[in-house]
């Protein structure tokens, strides 16, 4: 597969484009990585089909992004690898299926299955994702996206003076408990505390995007209930059709995302007897978007 013949091919509809002519399996040059780069930032999600790459190779390119973030939990990293996530149904040391009831997998599931914005619980949000498939099933698992930049653009001047400020508590643990699940070991929670993140991300175009997910806690100030249906309301806004595109998994699918500007969710398939194995590597920001930290009610009191 040449390098030199690479071109980037917008996605007829939603949003989005596919690089082909790319081959991964080689290392990345400035000529191709400036055309993969000038695609992410102006599609916001990138698509490479075809692509065979190792752990290290992955690790590699995704290098050339920015330096990567580690994953706190050992069991969801790939063997040897603190910056590579398996996101999979599929233990690590066994290579068997996990039960479907096990609370972290089903944590990890619901958590992924609904949408959310990779890394917003960190103080510095992440600025892209990159997932390889290495295992897919027959059916189902497509991912969704939604792009938020564009979902921001297209809402009234009046809501968007009304969410301008508005700063929300991010985190991981929100998830867990929503559906009643127990709480992650405490030296992962220490590792991810509950953050403060703006509502409308500034980026670094001048443009705008909303910044939200299930990892959003509570907007900071208002009450709970109405909290509650702002965040709904904007969700609802930004899942729209025109702002969204579906990617179906195939074998072999890379796929880089921009976590500045869109958001994304797990579609569900057959958890129990088909098998399905990502591996997610994930580019760090440079910077946090606030700068006064959290400080939950309790340790004011």
């Amino acid at each position: 597969m040449s390098q030199v013949q690479a071109q980037a091919r917008p996605f007829s509809t939603g949003f989005g484009a596919e690089i082909v002519g790319l081959d991964l399996s080689q290392p990345l040059n400035e000529k191709t990585f400036g055309l993969w780069n000038e695609a992410f930032e102006e599609h916001g999600v990138v698509v490479l089909r075809g692509q065979t790459c190792t752990d290290e190779q992955q690790v590699a390119f995704s290098r050339w992004f920015g330096p990567l973030e580690d994953f706190p939990d050992p069991k969801d990293q790939a063997h040897g690898f603190k910056t590579v996530l398996r996101v999979s149904n599929v233990e690590k040391h066994t290579d068997r299926i996990k039960p479907i009831d096990d609370a972290g997998h089903k944590s990890f599931w619901l958590g992924t299955s609904d949408w959310h914005t990779d890394s917003s619980y960190r103080p510095v949000l992440s600025k892209a994702s990159l997932l390889f498939s290495r295992e897919i099933p027959k059916a189902g698992g497509d991912t969704m996206f939604a792009h938020t930049g564009k979902a921001y653009d297209a809402l009234p001047p009046a809501k968007k003076a009304e969410i301008d400020d508005i700063v929300v508590i991010h985190d991981f643990e929100e998830t867990r408990r929503r559906n009643n699940l127990p709480s992650r070991p405490e030296a992962v929670r220490k590792a991810t505390p509950p953050v403060r993140q703006p509502l409308v991300r500034r980026l670094e175009n001048g443009r705008k995007a909303l910044l939200l997910g299930s990892h959003i806690a509570y907007v900071e100030g208002m009450d709970p209930e109405k909290s509650k249906v702002l965040i709904a309301e904007l969700t609802a806004f930004a899942i729209q059709p025109q702002f969204t595109y579906r990617h179906q998994w195939r074998l072999g699918d890379l796929v880089m995302w921009d976590n500045r500007c869109t958001m994304h969710r797990a579609m569900e398939y057959d958890m129990q007897n088909e098998r399905r194995l990502l591996h997610r590597t994930t580019v760090a920001g440079d910077k946090a978007l606030l700068a006064q930290p959290f400080v939950s009610q309790a340790s004011v009191a």
